[in-house]
């Protein structure tokens, strides 16, 4: 995930690398793709994407299978370790995911594809470093295991025509937006759409909070954090967050009954109009591009803050694991990939309203969908501002499962802002003691 370079230049260099790898003539090559592209846009593109691949390469038969995030991190651990799976896949970059699957040597490293591919000169090394481990688990160095198609980032959402009969302007600073919710609230209208019943959603909006209090130029303790470097999690700005949304919960800011939603329901309830604010990632855009009023923007300012970071980077990577088990295979898997992140890919990823991560010179976005050039327009700005974050889960193996905890207890109450810093700080410490820090 980036937080470096502004933009990314894809050239199409692709049939030129393609063209210099040689491969066993009349000999096929089978492979299996597991992913999380389960919305239909996104489903549309990778279909077309292997469909147009293998017209391409006929000697190459890929077999998709489509997962869900929840379900693709044990399910796709189990199956590698049996020796079974697929060659490629989508792998989260947290230690408890690709972090792990490192550590049981059961992914490739990709560092010759990257530069056969020109991957090191496509994508900014602050992207590649997301999706690095070195033998000694030290998150962020050492050799890569995955490239991303997608680029992501956690943000405000908004409907247009409920501020509008609210007689609202779209809020810029943190301020404006708790004036805002009270506003909303006192008409009726529901402030915050959250889905906590699964977890994710309550620790990203948590993440938002507390990255967008980081000045970009301040940010080195949190890179620090994220890539094992050491720190602490028992932060006046992460309390802070935590207090926010739960005063926020207090005050009745949130859509009613939103602990038993899932985070997808709560998308959907949002797009049918039933709350002004979301706050989540660019995954939905998809999802959302039909609708007129919804629109995207970069979470409200704290005072004193004036670029802050936003949270995200790329989507999950495509990494080559260990059932490729000969040059043959791996080469293939490689050459898929490329062709999953190439500038013909991402174009289509842009005619169905979501933002590839590698992104060409000459941008062309759809007319009919306002809100991809609103998250355009973000994505450039937070590059430009070496402002993109992280996603906190990466921290620890077992970090995401602790926020998700942590959060849904939060919101009911039974823990303080201080013991969610303190629970998500022990779960830090016994990790970097672990590994011998």
């Amino acid at each position: 995930m980036n937080r470096k370079t502004p933009l990314f230049h894809t050239a199409l260099l692709t049939s030129m690398v393609m063209s210099s790898i040689s491969f066993g003539a009349n000999a096929q090559t089978n492979l299996d793709e597991w992913d999380i592209y389960n919305y239909p846009g996104q489903t549309a593109v990778i279909e077309h994407a292997i469909e147009n691949f293998t017209k391409q390469h006929p000697d190459i038969k890929i077999k998709r299978s489509i997962h869900s995030f929840e379900d693709m991190r044990i399910p796709l651990k189990l199956a590698l370790s049996s020796g079974d799976g697929p060659q490629v896949a989508q792998v989260n970059q947290g230690g408890g995911d690709m972090g792990a699957l490192v550590k049981q040597d059961l992914l490739v490293p990709m560092d010759k594809f990257a530069d056969s591919y020109h991957w090191t000169t496509r994508f900014p090394e602050s992207i590649l470093k997301r999706n690095r481990w070195s033998k000694g688990q030290q998150f962020g160095e050492g050799e890569l295991y995955g490239v991303a198609s997608l680029g992501e980032m956690v943000g405000l959402y908004y409907n247009q025509a409920l501020l509008e009969k609210a007689g609202l302007s779209v809020p810029k600073t943190m301020q404006e937006f708790e004036a805002d919710m009270a506003k909303l609230k006192a008409k009726g209208i529901a402030p915050i759409m959250l889905g906590l019943l699964d977890g994710n959603a309550g620790q990203q909006m948590l993440s938002a909070i507390w990255e967008d209090q980081i000045d970009a130029s301040k940010r080195a303790p949190l890179d620090k954090l994220i890539y094992g470097e050491g720190g602490s999690f028992k932060n006046p700005a992460l309390e802070n967050a935590a207090s926010l949304m739960q005063n926020w919960s207090k005050k009745g800011y949130f859509f009613p009954g939103f602990q038993g939603i899932g985070h997808d329901d709560a998308a959907t309830l949002f797009q049918n109009g039933q709350a002004a604010f979301f706050i989540s990632g660019t995954w939905y855009s998809g999802q959302f591009k039909t609708s007129k009023d919804i629109h995207f923007v970069a979470m409200p300012k704290f005072a004193g803050v004036d670029k802050p970071l936003m949270v995200g980077g790329t989507d999950l990577p495509f990494s080559i694991t260990l059932t490729a088990k000969s040059d043959q295979q791996q080469q293939t898997a490689a050459q898929f990939i490329d062709y999953l992140v190439s500038g013909e890919v991402a174009a289509d990823w842009l005619s169905h309203g979501f933002l590839p991560a590698a992104q060409a010179d000459e941008v062309i976005l759809p007319k009919d969908n306002q809100l991809l050039g609103d998250i355009y327009t973000a994505w450039v700005q937070v590059n430009k501002d070496n402002a993109l974050g992280h996603y906190v889960d990466w921290s620890t193996p077992s970090m995401l499962a602790t926020l998700n905890e942590n959060v849904q207890m939060l919101m009911a109450e039974k823990i303080t802002p201080k013991q969610l810093t303190s629970n998500l700080d022990k779960n830090y410490q016994d990790y970097m003691t672990s590994l011998g820090h």
